[in-house]
């Protein structure tokens, strides 16, 4: 009985230390939550001296049918107090429910800081973690569930940066460590108090760049992680900082990152590259490539299924696509990729061509932004050079996938959005040259006509151009309806772009689109198809007629838009090959071409037109009047001659204008039964001769000439700039960039 009284006396003893104990945890949770702004912080963590908590030896000897003697230490952990995440977890007498036969290590005093790594910290004031004497926080408190050892790789750096982080060496690359701003102890593993708002603690700055740079080679995954974050948050539309990033060697950091294992790190990398490679500075673009980041990028949106994290890898290649040198690259390592895992799957091709979905459906949850990303950084790409081309026409799915999109697009009445835009102009681009570059090309040539000879001697001129003769026929014929023959096996890949068939979806989308670009992108590809002599453009010209696609084209040629004005005219010049689209277009798209030509005086205001476009206005003239007296006389009654003999006379057009004009009147004069009403007009012959050599490329006698659009660039030479840079819509609100 006396030994029942003396076990109950001490587990009583037992009870009233462990209340000893709740009443100082409480007190140590008090103070410590003082320390913080407002008497909080958010997901707090201990920034105070860290007292080591008495060790009570507590002796209990219970009996029961047989003696037994239990001695155990008590020693209050870290972990007891607090939860995985920093928040206090004990609520007082009934919540305390450590259990009792808990291992605890023996305290040892330690030389280093800390051991955990928590996330979302916000820094307290210096010393917070200086003087742990009792050792690292308990293993079930540690974030990162490391094991009791501790080596250099968790200790934490405590030197100042005056020597270390004054300069630019490669101390910031190749540093196995991240050191800390001076002032600051402990583990900068989370910048996520820096995007958080609020007030931070006084003692608190903003990290320096180098520092940032730093951490994205720190051995932690979260500390790379939110380095990355921040470094994506500062080089959103600041050049400068994208600059100082590439100076400081943190572009071939961010690269390595793509393949680490962990989302948060290679999904912030690839954030923090995509902003960095949006511009136009092509250094950046090209210190992404020279680091092999196209692979990595590659490799990682094989890996991937997460959605977000693809419409970020085809942003960032979209961006890098818009500069010449890296273009090849991106088709060399990304092409496969981008229409495996990309426009194939999500385009919906595959299940309509199985018979599944009807084309028709609106299809607007298949419609990502990684399509329309990996549709702009193809049409990029696809302006490089032949070989870009040929690798992108024969790419198994690409061009399938490109046609079924446009079509269910039009489909469903919905035909002025970027992905129908960047599909058609990539569309565009592999039009071009596409009689010259396909496999087999040979066997669709067709021979020269055989009126093509030398001018008759009747038919002389002097210096004039022969293309006065009004009995010149074209080989195309002058039926109305042309005779296609019949497929044996349905067209597929690259046979597709130039399928009769095609003209239907163009001229949809010139009928219904309201798009400048993509306007501009259907007239440029009809354009190309219908270049050069051979099967199918002779099909498609003849196609182009029955569609009613010239009274389109003609009624566009009012556009307010000048790349608009100037494809309709180029495509209009190579229509015109075709005799009966020449005749038709001799009566009806004269008076419109005119009306694009400077010098129109007060009742027809002068359309500002760049110097492109007014060349191709003329070379249209020129393919439509050449062989006909009746479209000679529209253009005299269009006040065609007025404008074209200003041209010449006035002194400020360019070259090419004036040789342009100049052509067109020399053909106008060749006419004789037009010399005496011209005369009559109170104009001279030597309004209409003047001294200028035609270009090379200039079609006479009904010659053909290969006017192809240029891809992206203009023909005369430069560059489109506009077009090049790609308008990727920004990430997030203001200048934060959040996932």
């Amino acid at each position: 009985m006396e030994q029942c009284e003396n076990a109950a006396s001490l587990l009583a003893s037992v009870r009233e230390q462990e209340m000893q104990f709740e009443r100082l945890t409480r007190a140590l949770e008090e103070e410590r939550r003082s320390v913080g702004p407002s008497g909080t912080l958010p997901r707090p963590l201990p920034n105070l001296q860290v007292i080591p908590p008495p060790t009570i030896h507590v002796t209990a000897e219970v009996t029961r049918h047989c003696h037994t003697t239990t001695t155990r230490t008590v020693i209050p952990s870290v972990s007891d107090t607090l939860s995985l995440d920093g928040t206090g977890s004990v609520t007082g007498m009934s919540g305390y429910n450590a259990p009792i036969d808990r291992m605890y290590r023996q305290p040892t005093h330690m030389d280093y800081p800390t051991s955990t790594i928590p996330r979302n910290f916000h820094y307290g004031p210096p010393g917070g973690y200086d003087d742990y004497r009792t050792g690292p926080p308990s293993e079930t408190y540690a974030s990162l569930n490391r094991g009791t050892r501790m080596d250099d790789r968790y200790r934490s750096y405590e030197g100042t940066l005056d020597g270390d982080m004054s300069g630019a060496g490669d101390m910031y690359f190749w540093g196995g460590g991240a050191p800390l701003a001076q002032g600051e102890r402990g583990s900068m593993a989370s910048l996520d108090s820096t995007l958080r708002k609020g007030p931070a603690p006084a003692s608190w700055r903003q990290p320096e760049l180098p520092e940032v740079i730093a951490m994205l080679n720190y051995r932690l995954d979260p500390v790379k992680s939110n380095a990355a974050a921040y470094l994506q948050h500062l080089t959103f539309k600041n050049d400068k900082v994208k600059s100082e990033v590439r100076r400081l060697k943190g572009i071939p950091a961010l690269v390595s990152m793509l393949d680490n294992p962990k989302k948060e790190v290679h999904h912030s990398a690839c954030g923090a590259l995509k902003n960095i490679s949006y511009g136009r500075d092509p250094d950046n673009k090209i210190a992404i490539k020279n680091c092999d980041g196209i692979p990595a990028l590659v490799r990682l949106l094989r890996k991937t299924r997460d959605q977000d994290l693809t419409d970020t890898i085809t942003g960032t290649l979209w961006n890098l696509s818009s500069h010449d040198s890296v273009k090849m690259e991106i088709v060399d390592h990304a092409l496969h990729a981008l229409s495996d895992e990309v426009m194939v799957p999500h385009s919906g091709w595959e299940r309509g061509n199985d018979g599944g979905e009807e084309s028709c459906k609106p299809r607007h949850l298949e419609w990502e932004t990684a399509l329309t990303n990996t549709a702009g950084c193809l049409r990029n790409v696809s302006s490089e050079r032949i070989e870009a081309r040929r690798k992108l026409r024969e790419c198994s799915g690409l061009v399938d996938s490109l046609m079924y999109i446009v079509q269910s697009q039009i489909n469903c009445k919905d035909v002025d959005n970027k992905l129908v835009e960047n599909s058609v102009c990539l569309l565009r681009n592999l039009s071009y040259q596409v009689h010259r570059e396909v496999p087999g090309c040979e066997r669709y040539q067709e021979t020269a006509p055989v009126n093509q000879g030398p001018t008759p001697a009747n038919q002389k001129t002097g210096c004039f151009s022969s293309r006065k003769g009004k009995g010149r026929k074209d080989d195309d014929g002058t039926l109305d309806t042309i005779d296609i023959p019949k497929r044996t096996t349905p067209a597929k890949g690259y046979e597709l772009l130039f399928q009769p068939e095609v003209v239907r979806v163009y001229t949809s989308l010139l009928r219904e689109s309201k798009n400048p670009s993509v306007l501009e992108a259907a007239a440029g590809a009809l354009q190309n198809l219908c270049a050069g002599r051979w099967t199918y453009g002779r099909y498609i010209r003849a196609v182009m007629r029955q569609e009613k696609g010239l009274p389109m084209m003609t009624e566009l040629l009012a556009h307010g838009n000048d790349r608009v004005v100037r494809a309709m005219s180029g495509s209009l010049r190579n229509l015109a090959i075709d005799a009966r689209n020449r005749e038709l277009l001799g009566k009806h798209a004269v008076p419109n071409l005119v009306a694009n030509l400077p010098g129109g005086g007060q009742s027809q205001p002068v359309r500002a037109l760049s110097e492109e476009t007014v060349v191709s206005v003329l070379s249209t003239l020129a393919e439509v009047v050449g062989s006909s007296v009746d479209s000679a006389k529209t253009l005299r009654s269009s006040q065609g001659i007025e404008r074209l003999v200003l041209i010449n006379k006035e002194g400020n057009r360019s070259d090419r204008e004036v040789r342009g004009a100049g052509l067109v009147l020399q053909i106008v004069w060749g006419f004789k039964e037009l010399r005496r009403t011209l005369e009559k007009d109170g104009w001279k012959k030597s309004d209409f001769v003047v001294g200028v050599n035609p270009p090379n490329n200039t079609r006479s006698n009904g010659g053909y000439e290969d006017s192809s659009t240029l891809p992206l660039i203009d023909r005369g030479g430069k560059q489109d700039r506009d077009r090049n840079m790609i308008p990727l819509n920004d990430m997030g609100s203001g200048n934060l960039i959040t996932f």
